[in-house]
């Protein structure tokens, strides 16, 4: 080990006796310093501005445009600079015979140059490491374990590079080559990746060689077994490369022994390699403070229940959307996306059955559905030979529901349960939906019951009244149906009773008088205890009165009218009162439920129920208009002769105890707050997304959909001023540079007279 060392100062002395090490140090000093505080000055601007920043930590060193990132990129081009002249130095000055006859192993030597690199490497990391120090004075509670992480995951990036390097420059006597050679080498290790996609076994093999993203794990807080051994073998394996390589100029052996001792060692580091990425071999650690790469613990305690095998098969249509997602090469990609529940259970497995059918991309009428099918596969990938047909698919499975979309089945105990793709910037199911899906193995779904016999509102529509975006839309990730809820249309002309069982009953604004015979089959429903959300727009009082007489409640005659200088007279702006809060719905006071023509709601209370206001009108400006007007958006001004402004309750929660559980009821003066395009209007100030979500998730006690919020970030604030951050850029752009430079002068020229 000292004969190691001693190698180590004496090419570090060599190193910082030519200029080239003092101008990457300096380079890589003000490169750094201007990157990290131009992110900190549009941090710093932000929240001048008003905006509220979360997880700064992340934001500024994480992602693909973080401060590690832009790190990342500069490495890739100062490492072939250093270690150009390692080896390929002495073999064209002669030193090298004097090596070779000293009394050093070939090992000592590699070795020994090698950790001159890891203490260049250990250099630039301290600069890095100063920069988390200004981050620790400038964030406030900067998350110091992320930065970490990102620092360990950049040296040991650092050492692979410098330990490939070496070995490029031991094969050559120019420096200029063994650089090129270097980065031809790295521009390799980053495409093979790419490589043999479309072939599970290649696939595998040059997934697993490929370097890049393997830093990227670390940057965004997550330290895998597997990247630190895939680094930690790249470094093994050129190493040893190279101590043969000098080998070979002391012993006398053919090209083809030599041939095979490289292609054992290159066998083996491979078979390590694949070992050690086993998902059963993996150990992980997340180094965010909120462990924003872990699933949560609503999740965690889903997969202890799980004690059977589980799969994901993959069904992927040539002919529809998303082709390219199920495509060969894109496995690995696809594991990725799954990467969270890999990590605890190691056993899941993941089929893929491409097939062909009709979808709504299929436009062209005219050529037949295999020919079509024939040109996508070859386009996207796919073995056409493997595809099945639509008789084929069929006979797996019915897929015609999904409307032959892209879609995976979650398999466990015989059963299964869909899994989507949707139109967003995420496409992929996150934990919510992951999570959701799972757990409907393990409780029984909740069944959302929907009328529709009488012109209520729709679940399959797209038009603005209907309610298919909240209820059943499949590519739609907020939809009902993806969060673990199912669908049921009732037909009230059936014999049978209505379910008993039903999560909730939906009735919403008929628009045709209910029969008698239907309103005793609601009546008993409702009388037995089932749970239902009544809900009716103005003019339609008349036809739910009768259902909600029993429970004391009544539907206002008229309609509520709203002041205001923006908005229609109509759309009324209701609060949540705060009532509501028993039922867990906590908004900010700003926050606002949308309802365009709404009905106040009076209620006498009866026995055994309960009675729960949660939205009320604002009493500054809403008033109940009784008799004919017109209310399509023209401005009816207040008459406050017969007019009376008033806060009322426009929903109601209404609950009571029976047979052991408890039965709740929901009516609300207006049908809109959750149609198509109430839904579409939610941003932070309109919550009738979030509101609907809430009440459903209410109905299911709670099981859907998955709560997976995680702690608030408090890495929430910039503590420097612009004027602090002009000065830390002075400190990393002039102050260390120059103070670099000037003892680089001094040591240079000192050695020159020398």
């Amino acid at each position: 080990m000292k004969k190691i060392l001693k190698i180590a100062r004496l090419e570090l002395s060599i190193l910082f006796y030519s200029p080239i090490a003092w101008l990457i140090l300096i380079i890589f000093i003000i490169q750094s310093g201007i990157t990290f505080t131009s992110m900190l000055n549009i941090a710093e601007t932000k929240q001048q501005l008003g905006q509220t920043p979360e997880f700064l930590t992340a934001e500024i060193f994480a992602g693909l445009d973080g401060f590690f990132a832009a790190v990342q990129k500069k490495l890739y081009l100062y490492i072939p600079l250093l270690t150009m002249g390692l080896m390929s130095r002495e073999i064209s000055s002669g030193s090298i015979k004097l090596l070779l006859s000293s009394p050093l192993t070939n090992a000592q030597i590699i070795l020994g140059k090698f950790v001159a690199m890891m203490g260049y490497g250990a250099l630039l990391m301290l600069v890095l490491l100063g920069i988390t120090l200004s981050s620790v004075f400038a964030i406030e509670h900067l998350d110091i374990m992320h930065v970490l992480g990102g620092i360990l995951g950049l040296y040991l990036l650092m050492c692979a590079y410098a330990a490939i390097g070496i070995f490029m420059s031991s094969l050559t006597a120019y420096q200029v080559v063994a650089a090129i050679s270097t980065l031809a080498v790295l521009a390799a290790l980053n495409f093979v990746g790419s490589v043999g996609q479309a072939y599970d076994f290649v696939r595998d093999i040059t997934y697993w060689i490929s370097i890049s993203g393997r830093a990227d794990n670390f940057i965004n807080g997550m330290i895998g077994s597997n990247d630190v051994m895939y680094f930690l073998l790249v470094i093994t394996a050129f190493l040893t490369l190279s101590i043969m390589r000098l080998n070979a100029g002391r012993e006398i052996r053919s090209q083809a022994a030599t041939a095979s001792r490289y292609a054992v060692v290159i066998a083996v580091i491979l078979m390590i390699g694949y070992v050690t990425s086993l998902p059963f071999f993996i150990g992980y650690y997340d180094t965010t403070r909120s462990k924003t790469n872990t699933l949560t613990d609503e999740s965690l305690a889903l997969i202890k229940q799980l004690d059977k095998p589980l799969s994901i098969t993959t069904y992927p249509n040539v002919l529809g959307a998303y082709v390219n997602i199920g495509a060969p090469k894109m496995r690995n990609f696809e594991l990725r996306a799954f990467e969270k529940y890999r990590r605890f259970l190691p056993g899941l497995k993941f089929n893929y059955v491409p097939y062909y059918d009709t979808t709504i991309y299929v436009r062209d009428k005219t050529k037949p559905l295999v020919d079509q099918a024939l040109r996508a596969a070859t386009a996207h990938g796919y073995d056409f030979d493997k595809l099945l047909s639509p008789e084929e698919i069929k006979k797996v499975i019915d897929l015609s529901p999904e409307e032959n979309f892209f879609v995976r089945t979650v398999n466990y105990d015989g059963k299964h349960t869909f899994l989507r793709m949707y139109f967003d910037m995420v496409a992929y199911p996150e934990e919510a939906e992951i999570s959701a899906a799972l757990k409907r193995f393990l409780v029984r779904p909740p069944v959302v019951g929907v009328l529709n016999q009488n012109d209520e509102r729709s679940i399959d529509k797209t038009g603005d009244k209907a309610y298919k975006s909240i209820l059943n839309t499949m590519t739609t990730r907020s939809s009902l149906i993806n969060q673990g809820f199912d669908m049921k249309r009732i037909d009230l002309s059936s014999p049978e009773a209505i379910p008993a069982d039903l999560a909730v009953l939906i009735i919403a604004d008929p628009k045709t008088p209910y029969t008698a015979a239907n309103l005793e089959k609601i009546g008993a429903y409702i009388h037995d205890g089932g749970n239902v959300l009544i809900a009716a727009d103005p003019g339609r009082q008349q036809a739910l009165n009768g259902l909600l007489k029993p429970l004391g409640v009544e539907l206002m005659p008229g309609a509520l009218l709203q002041e205001s200088k923006d908005l229609d007279v109509n759309l009324i702006q209701t609060k949540l009162t705060p009532e509501s809060a028993a039922l867990k719905f906590n908004y900010a006071k700003k926050c606002v439920v949308n309802m365009p023509g709404a009905i106040g709601i009076r209620y006498q209370p009866v026995q055994e129920y309960t009675y729960l206001p949660l939205l009320s009108t604002d009493a500054q400006f809403t008033w109940n208009k009784v008799g004919v007007f017109d209310d399509s958006g023209v401005k009816i001004p207040f008459n406050p002769a017969v007019d009376r402004k008033a806060s009322i309750p426009t929903m109601l929660a209404v609950t009571r105890k029976l047979s052991g559980k408890e039965q709740k009821i929901i009516i609300s003066g207006d049908a809109d707050f959750m149609s198509n395009a109430g839904i579409s209007k939610s941003d932070e100030v309109i919550v009738n997304a979030g509101f609907t979500t809430n009440l459903f998730k209410w109905f299911s006690n709670g099981e859907f959909p998955i709560e997976t919020v995680r702690p608030k970030s408090t890495d929430n604030h910039i503590l420097f001023s612009r004027e602090q951050i002009s000065w830390l850029k002075i400190i990393f752009l002039g102050i260390l540079p120059a103070g670099l430079a000037l003892s680089a002068a001094y040591i240079l020229i000192k050695r020159k007279r020398k």
